[in-house]
């Protein structure tokens, strides 16, 4: 979910040498290609997915890669349909990054992005809205669970744990 610190847990992949693929990223760079006037990025995902179906950020995620990677993060599924596209690519774990809605609202306030909203009530909607997506069923499937309520050093040190463990 948003502001619940997926980032963080990518930028230790990145840091052991890991490829890591941005999904929104990946999709921003078709958004800023594609997007009708005044469209906001979370209603160019879903007409992307409405068009293509499901998995279609998944499949261009996979442009992204070269051949030459043995271990991939992608940072930002946001459903099943996703995940059944990177299992044609090989293995797959799901790793879930939970922050309660207080705690991902106060890191949302302070990381200050442009497409954030600045209030409660706006991040449930986001909520919602990823909800609507699927990203439950990911989140509920998951093969590991990093709950991320804690401050950012003891968060780091579980998720290296386990990032040490997965590669």
């Amino acid at each position: 979910m948003p502001g619940s610190g997926k980032g963080e847990l990518a930028n230790l992949f990145r840091e052991k040498g890991i490829k890591v693929i941005t999904m929104s990223d990946v999709l921003r760079e078709r958004y800023s290609k594609e997007a009708k006037q005044g469209e906001r990025l979370m209603d160019f995902a879903f007409r992307m997915r409405n068009s293509h179906g499901k998995g279609v950020v998944a499949k261009m995620c996979l442009e992204k890669l070269d051949g030459s990677e043995k271990v991939v993060v992608f940072d930002g599924v946001r459903n099943w349909e996703e995940i059944e596209e990177f299992k044609k690519a090989g293995e797959v774990v799901i790793i879930n990054v939970h922050s309660s809605p207080k705690v991902r609202y106060e890191r949302i306030l302070r990381r200050g992005r442009r497409d954030d909203s600045l209030t409660m009530e706006g991040l449930r909607k986001r909520d919602f809205e990823e909800l609507q997506m699927g990203i439950g069923t990911v989140i509920a499937l998951a093969d590991y669970v990093l709950v991320n309520d804690k401050g950012l050093e003891e968060f780091k040190r579980e998720a290296e744990d386990l990032v040490n463990r997965l590669i």
